[in-house]
Parts: C-alpha cells; sequence; structure tokens
C-alpha cells in the first residue's frame, strides 16, 4: 500500500503521502489505535475518505504504513549524521546512532505515543510482532556489534548487549516522554532548543 501510494502518478503523490502518515501519526497518538478512525484520518490529512481507503484498506495495514515510513525516516537520518561525523570507533557510531534517535524523536513530537499505542487492544500481538521483525529485530541485529565493541575497548559496560541498548533507547526518549513532568518540577521546557542541546551532551 506504501509503494502504491508513493508511485501515483501524480507529482503531489509525495506530499499526499506524508500528510496522510502524519495525520495519522496524530490522530493514532491522540485518540489510540482502536479509537483512531480512518474517516478523522482522512479529515485532518485533507484527503478523501475513498482515496485512503483505495491505498489502505485497514487501519491495521495504514499502521503498518506508518511505521515503516517513520524507521525509513529514521535511517536516512541517522545515515546522514554518520556520514557527515566519520565516527572512528564503535562508542562514536554509537553516539551518533542514538543522538540521531534522540534528535527524530524531538522532531516527531507524536512517534513515541503512536508506536507505545500498538499494544493497544486485539492487535497488540501482532502489531508487536510484526515491528519486531520488520525493524525491531534488524535495528537491534546492527547496534549489537557495536556494543560488543565498545564493550570489549573499555567504553562501555559488560552486561547483555539488549539490555544495554534498550537502556540507551530508553535515555534518548526521555525528552520525548517524560517532557510534561520535567516542565512540572522545574518548569523547563522540553521543546526548548537549549535544553535539547543541553539533554544531548548529558547522553
Amino acid at each position: 500500500a506504501l509503494a502504491r501510494l508513493r508511485a501515483a502518478s501524480n507529482p503531489r503523490s509525495a506530499t499526499a503521502c506524508r500528510a496522510v502518515f502524519r495525520s495519522a501519526c496524530c490522530v493514532s497518538a491522540e485518540r489510540g489505535c482502536e479509537a483512531a478512525r480512518m474517516r478523522a484520518i482522512a479529515e485532518q490529512s485533507g484527503l478523501t475518505h475513498q482515496l485512503i481507503t483505495y491505498h489502505f484498506q485497514s487501519k491495521e495495514v495504514l499502521w503498518q504504513a506508518v511505521a515503516t515510513l517513520v524507521y525509513e525516516e529514521l535511517a536516512r537520518a541517522r545515515e546522514g549524521l554518520i556520514r557527515q561525523a566519520k565516527p572512528a570507533s564503535a562508542i562514536e557510531q554509537l553516539r551518533q546512532e542514538f543522538i540521531a534517535y534522540f534528535q527524530f524523536t524531538l522532531d516527531q513530537p507524536h512517534l513515541h505515543r503512536f508506536m507505545m499505542q500498538r499494544r493497544e487492544g486485539t492487535h497488540s500481538e501482532d502489531r508487536q510482532e510484526w515491528l519486531a521483525q520488520h525493524f525491531l529485530r534488524p535495528h537491534f541485529e546492527l547496534a549489537k556489534p557495536l556494543i560488543k565493541a565498545a564493550q570489549k575497548a573499555g567504553d562501555l559496560p559488560k552486561g547483555e548487549p539488549v539490555l544495554l541498548y534498550y537502556a540507551l533507547v530508553s535515555l534518548a526518549n526521555t525528552l520525548a516522554v517524560m517532557g510534561p513532568d520535567i516542565a512540572a518540577t522545574t518548569g523547563v521546557q522540553s521543546t526548548d532548543a537549549k535544553t535539547a542541546k543541553g539533554y544531548m551532551k548529558v547522553m
């Protein structure tokens, strides 16, 4: 469905594609995967309900397409940052990997809620397994040799690589997840550029 929409013949297809995915992500994040409706997604995107249901026969198909786009954009951001930084060691490459992810969570404020809501409702186990098969496992397998190399070099503590990996993921998610708590506690806004810069140094 994603490829078919992208391959649409009119030059506005790429813009329409992004509008659908932004709307799906926002509506799902605000209402939850189960409560989100295709018609509401169509209204927010400015496209017709018929067009969206033609390309995406169900919410589950649309959810998979949105998740695919999210990870494709994350991969592009990651590759661009690594090309620019040219890391010389495993720990430096890991740092760039997670800085790219951290920046992506700031640029896509609905991302975390959208992805966490995959665990809702009757299709939660199917969504989790689909995401693990297509993205979570492959991403971890890319990071695993870097983690092991950094451990061998003494740059990371010893331990199960998957636990270190998700500790780093959690660290990168902090501003996106805990932003309201940070603001309520101290008045510091997680959306402020200075906050993001300061947190990046901490990371």
